[in-house]
């Protein structure tokens, strides 16, 4: 099996309390060997749990076929939830997931079974200093912050 690659990714939104608004996603692909590799991006009508969900389906995306990977969220429901729930969402066609979600772990789903991606998923403690985590987060917050320019633009 090819040596493992670290994945950390992250997701913002301006808006609180679960108001939508603009957000962002970010990821870092630490691969074993080479230059790592990073993403943003940004939406407008969002949530902060979807522009996570989101960024781990963008990483995912990235990785080669048959990568054996670690990825990182400081988000302890994404990891709960893909770790212990993402096979049975897949064995009941994603019934009962947030429907605000859902896109994003079918996604997952698929790219994990067409890519014969090997993932563990680890929770890791936001803003404690883990270079890997505090980059992805500033790619999240660096499109937030785009989207949210987007929409004062547009006025």
């Amino acid at each position: 099996m090819p040596a493992e690659t670290l994945v950390y990714t992250d997701g913002s939104c301006k808006m609180g309390g679960g108001a939508r608004g603009p957000g962002g996603w970010g990821f870092v692909i630490k691969p074993p060997k080479g230059a790592a590799i990073e993403g943003y991006g940004s939406a407008l009508e969002t949530l902060a749990k979807v522009m996570e969900f989101h960024a781990v389906a963008e990483a995912l995306e990235r990785l080669p076929a048959g990568s054996k990977s670690t990825v990182f969220s400081d988000n302890q429901s994404l990891v709960a939830n893909l770790d212990k729930q993402l096979a049975n969402w897949q064995r009941s066609d994603f019934a009962n997931v947030d429907a605000s979600i859902v896109e994003s772990a079918r996604r997952i789903a698929t790219l994990i079974d067409e890519k014969h991606l090997v993932i563990q998923w680890k929770w890791i403690r936001a803003h404690n200093g883990n270079l890997g985590n505090e980059r992805a987060d500033a790619l999240a917050a660096q499109g937030a912050r785009e989207a949210k320019a987007s929409v004062g633009a547009s006025k």
